[in-house]
């Protein structure tokens, strides 16, 4: 996995442990998650606003929880920051969808997934080296779920600014590209700054993809840029996504 060009801004990282954490698992498969029911519909979330993402076209393969942070470099005083991508660490949910078979939660708290990752887990970034940000795989465990999440990869920007997902070491890979964006809706969890929820996204294969071909970033909460108050500074804004991959 190329993480040349992955921009890593860590001024807002410490706001990431003003609630309480449960730390993850040691990743050794134990509490693995039951496999998905035969005949299961899965219904990509919606704003329930006058906008919408496109219907997905193609089968489902993943329905993950990124966590991780934002970036952004300011340009101008008073105005949000500029994107320059983001990172995050991918838990496989897929068998925790609601009515998908024994594992399934319900969709109260399949809804407020992401906020609870967001408040009440680690933020899975290494601060002490921002050539290699990421922790050793391990699987997630979350209050309340009934198994640790199972580590299946990370997302990043590559040397070339491109949106990568990449899930177990590369085997399956996605090069994207946007497609559109909409804005979260107002009941979305703003943040743990309540700077806001990132938009959602529909995503696309740029070329050079493995296994995938798109991806939705959904029920997001927090990420957005706080108002720039120099030139120059940057900003690493912890967030949590649900990204439906195809």
């Amino acid at each position: 996995m190329q993480l040349q060009g992955a921009f890593v801004f860590l001024s807002a990282l410490a706001a990431a442990t003003a609630s309480p954490v449960h730390r993850r698992c040691d990743g050794s498969g134990a509490g693995n998650p039951p496999a998905p029911a035969n005949g299961v519909t899965y219904v990509l979330p919606s704003t329930g606003g006058p906008t919408s993402l496109p219907a997905p076209d193609a089968p489902l393969k993943h329905i993950v929880v990124g966590h991780g942070v934002q970036n952004y470099t300011c340009t101008t005083v008073g105005a949000a920051g500029v994107s320059v991508g983001a990172l995050a660490v991918l838990h496989d949910v897929t068998a925790l969808y609601p009515g998908s078979g024994p594992g399934a939660i319900s969709s109260t708290t399949w809804n407020s997934l992401t906020s609870t990752v967001l408040r009440t887990t680690t933020l899975p970034i290494n601060t002490n080296d921002v050539s290699s940000p990421f922790p050793a795989p391990a699987d997630l465990t979350v209050s309340g779920l009934p198994y640790p999440l199972p580590f299946i990869g990370h997302h990043y920007f590559d040397i070339n600014n491109t949106p990568t997902f990449s899930l177990h070491n590369d085997a399956e890979l996605l090069k994207a590209q946007k497609i559109l964006n909409i804005p979260a809706p107002s009941t979305a969890d703003r943040g743990l700054n309540s700077e806001g929820a990132v938009d959602w996204l529909y995503l696309s294969d740029k070329g050079g993809s493995i296994g995938l071909t798109k991806v939705y970033r959904v029920l997001t909460s927090g990420g957005s840029s706080a108002a720039c108050s120099a030139v120059g500074e940057t900003q690493s804004v912890p967030y949590t996504a649900m990204y439906w991959l195809y």
